[in-house]
């Protein structure tokens, strides 16, 4: 036998080491413990970010509800900077200032978190050989997502938009149950149509004529379709990968696009792209924007996607247009009715009654 002799007793003298390790507990070997060591640092690596999807305990459920809340009250007042951007900047150069001030932000939050060596949400250790499921995410949300939802509000009017766009909620419900098993009660689905109603009720006291394109309503509707895929992808990936790295990977996708979309958009022209940083209320928008709007609001969302079901997520939806409306009366001076009021008040409820059922 080869091997570098060594005594063992129960033998009586000198055995290779090979020998040796018959002579000892199976578990106990050397060669034993270190593989079922790296067998577990594996193991390890591949559990999943957040183990209280299961068993998320009251505090955890809080503070995702609070985020949810939160992510989509973001969304509400974005779309008043949003107008006071695009006063100044086409679209397309707007949203590339947008998502690239993001991008670049958040690379010091992730190098931050990975010096840090976090293990909760915003643990930052991507293995980019595993990421093409996150890539896929950025293109559905903010991508595909803003391109329809652009495009569709353009081509139809603030009532057909606004009444389409309110069916996120309901349509992320059924593909919850039908892509993640997540069969929301009867309670549920009332107050979500209760939501709606209110969003469509509001909607229509803002109503406002134009021509409706046949084009612009299928692409409403693939906003709706993009809405409710993030919400169940999200969730979906929130098992291998942390809120940070998903809005990470989304906020550099959207920077790719959106400034390849810009440079098309102005015709390489350096000019066009750089006039808008010459007007002080574009950038202070793109604080808002960029900083608030994408990376705060995009991580608040994929926590809570990571804790709570898709239907009480999505409930949050109709609470961004009842933002969007305030902001709009308090500093843009746009109109209100009573009867808004009312359905401010409906929806409130709807949202309410989704998360006590």
């Amino acid at each position: 036998m080869k091997g570098t002799p060594c005594f063992c007793e129960e033998q009586g003298g000198l055995l290779p080491k090979e020998a040796q390790l018959h002579t000892v507990p199976f578990h106990l070997r050397p060669d034993v413990l270190q593989y079922s060591r790296t067998f577990y640092e594996r193991k390890a690596l591949l559990r999943p970010v957040h183990t209280m999807q299961q068993t998320a305990s009251r505090k955890t459920v809080f503070l995702a509800t609070l985020a949810a809340f939160v992510g989509n009250g973001i969304f509400g007042f974005s779309f008043m900077f949003s107008r006071i951007a695009l006063r100044v900047a086409p679209p397309f150069v707007m949203l590339m200032y947008r998502f690239v001030i993001a991008f670049l932000v958040l690379n010091v939050v992730a190098l931050v978190a990975k010096k840090q060596k976090r293990t909760d949400w915003l643990r930052f250790d991507i293995h980019w050989r595993s990421a093409g499921k996150l890539v896929l995410l950025g293109l559905v949300q903010p991508v595909l997502y803003f391109l329809c939802e652009s495009y569709g509000i353009d081509m139809t009017n603030a009532t057909v938009s606004g009444v389409i766009i309110a069916l996120i909620p309901i349509v992320a419900l059924a593909a919850g149950a039908a892509f993640m098993g997540e069969k929301p009660s009867l309670m549920q689905v009332l107050f979500s149509l209760v939501s709606i109603g209110g969003v469509v009720v509001m909607t229509l006291q803002q109503s406002a004529g134009g021509a409706i394109h046949p084009l612009g309503v299928v692409l409403l509707v693939g906003a709706v379709v993009c809405g409710a895929a993030f919400n169940i992808m999200s969730r979906k990936l929130s098992g291998n990968f942390s809120a940070l790295e998903r809005t990470y990977v989304m906020m550099l996708v959207a920077a790719v696009v959106f400034t390849s979309l810009a440079v098309i958009q102005s015709n390489g022209e350096p000019g066009t792209l750089a006039a808008p940083l010459k007007a002080p209320p574009f950038l202070f928008s793109m604080l808002y924007l960029s900083l608030l709007s994408s990376i705060l609001a995009f991580l608040c969302l994929n926590y809570a996607a990571t804790v709570l079901p898709v239907s009480k997520t999505t409930a949050f939806c109709n609470v961004t247009t009842l933002l969007s409306v305030f902001a709009g009366v308090l500093f843009l001076g746009d109109g209100i009715t009573p009867v808004s009021i009312v359905a401010a008040l409906v929806i409130i409820i709807g949202v309410f009654g989704v998360q006590k059922t």
